[in-house]
């Protein structure tokens, strides 16, 4: 909680450079691109923080076949995310889709925003695997319950409004740590293939086909719904396969009935006798908590993103806040509501031996493009995710290791803020121009170089310590910088003229 107590008053510190008038969430930043979407030219762009955002042509509530078909799709582009998700933190493939479910489920019926699409994430499972490498698999219930814990203090306390006031170099440098713990994530599939050159080939076919996919132009409109890592994903485990090099698959390495499909494939529930010992020890408690807090606060700021990202597309600013100084909301806001739905997914997965997970922004923005929006879609890819797991388990057990890894390899590439981070960089040497006047009610961006020193540190700190502590201290250093900075101005002034 000390982590979450300091974003509390550093964020409250930095209210009185706000503009009074109605706010616009300063976390519409643009994402890592786990799924590719055709924009279509004739839509309008609009600009959100920094990230280019395409607002819907046409608004409103989704018809029910729309949006129940909108939910197919996202749970196809989910299925490779969620097994790869699975592999990162060191688990059953299946562990990954079905916490995908929980939270696909959970999230409608609580409240979550309308169009936010919620499953396993990257922002989850990467501090995980952290964790998991040096002490095994058996935190993760621990981990993700207190995860739920503090997740529901935040929305129980209504303090989504802090994230606000989280600048475009911390959350960048947040993406450039994120994209680097990814990477590294991956190397341990190379190192211990059976053989080095095919696991890197299949690796390679799949995150090609993943990245230029979309970009050919000539497809037919059918073939452009099915996601390119998926494609990717089939094309290099069948050329694998083909080929007769050895390569490991997920079957290979897991417990034979893993992938037999039917009811055998339900996930059950926790050791509770073992969770209630590891839940009142100390030991437990000191690998798990820190880790915990840190998976607790980068998902808020996934999910509420998630949720702006709809707000912005749909043109309904029901996750707006009240402007400085207005009366506040009554009742719990759309964004509490959202954390809370998702405190209780996590809850639910942590019981159920799984890992949870948070808002998308790719696959909710996927959402949107197939015609989804309401909270049927959110349903509709969970019981999607539900038959993939009943039906299909035995085909993801043929899925090769590598080829997971090429998705992961391209995600992790794309998630790291490379024109963002230049554009930082140019500004600090005025090389490039200042940086935008803030939208109404946001909090200005700090002065060039501070932004380069936030941007600098909280990247570091976010990939060798932990993305929460990197995040905290990206924010207090920035406003610490600032207010030092505010402190020279005034000394060093130009002294009032004396008659």
């Amino acid at each position: 909680m000390l982590s979450l107590a300091f974003v509390a008053a550093a964020l409250a510190w930095s209210q009185p450079t706000l503009h009074h008038a109605s706010p616009r969430a300063v976390l519409v930043q643009a994402q890592p691109a786990q799924h590719h979407l055709h924009v279509s030219p004739r839509a309008r762009i609009v600009r959100a923080g920094g990230g280019p955002v395409e607002k819907l042509e046409s608004v409103g509530e989704p018809k029910p076949i729309a949006d129940a078909l909108a939910g197919v799709s996202v749970g196809f582009s989910l299925l490779s995310k969620a097994i790869a998700s699975s592999a990162i933190a060191g688990v059953d493939p299946l562990v990954g889709l079905w916490s995908s479910v929980v939270m696909g489920v959970t999230a409608p019926l609580l409240g979550s925003r309308p169009g936010v699409i919620s499953g396993a994430a990257a922002v989850v499972v990467v501090p995980l695997g952290v964790m998991v490498a040096t002490h095994g698999t058996k935190y993760i219930p621990l981990t993700i319950f207190l995860c739920a814990i503090f997740e529901g203090l935040f929305g129980v306390f209504r303090l989504a409004k802090l994230t606000r006031f989280i600048s475009e170099s911390v959350l960048s440098g947040f993406l450039n740590g994120l994209g680097g713990l990814l990477f590294m994530s991956q190397l341990k599939v190379f190192t211990y293939a059976p053989a080095f050159a095919p696991a890197v080939a299949c690796a390679a076919i799949c995150a090609t086909i993943t990245e230029l996919l979309p970009r050919v132009k000539s497809m037919p409109a059918s073939l452009k719904a099915v996601p390119s890592s998926l494609v990717g994903l089939a094309v290099a485990t069948v050329t694998g396969i083909l080929s007769g090099q050895p390569l490991k698959t997920l079957a290979s390495t897991a417990d034979p009935s893993t992938f037999l499909g039917g009811f055998s494939a339900l996930p059950k529930f926790i050791d509770f006798g073992q969770f209630a010992a590891m839940f009142t020890s100390v030991p437990a408690l000191k690998i798990a908590v820190p880790v915990a807090m840190s998976i607790a606060f980068i998902s808020l700021l996934e999910t509420l993103l998630a949720a702006k990202v709809v707000d912005d597309m749909k043109g309904e600013p029901l996750c707006a806040l009240p402007a400085p100084g207005t009366a506040p909301i009554q009742g719990f806001s759309v964004p509490d509501k959202s954390v809370i739905a998702m405190s209780v997914g996590n809850l639910i997965s942590s019981l159920l031996g799984g890992f949870g997970g948070c808002g998308l922004i790719p696959q909710t923005v996927l959402n949107l493009k197939s015609g989804g929006g309401g909270p049927l879609s959110s349903l509709v890819y969970a019981v999607s995710m539900a038959v993939f797991v009943l039906i299909l388990a035995p085909l993801v057990g043929k899925v090769s290791q590598a080829a997971l890894a090429g998705i992961m390899l391209s995600v992790a590439f794309s998630t790291v803020q490379f024109g963002p981070s230049l554009t930082i960089l140019k500004r600090a040497f005025g090389q490039a121009p200042p940086a935008p006047l803030p939208a109404p009610g946001m909090p200005a961006e700090p002065p060039p170089l501070v932004a380069l020193v936030s941007l600098a540190v909280t990247s570091y700190l976010c990939y060798a310590v932990d993305m929460a502590s990197g995040i905290v201290a990206g924010v207090v250093l920035e406003r610490v910088l600032v207010a030092i900075g505010g402190l020279l101005s005034k000394a060093t002034g130009p002294k009032p003229a004396t008659a």
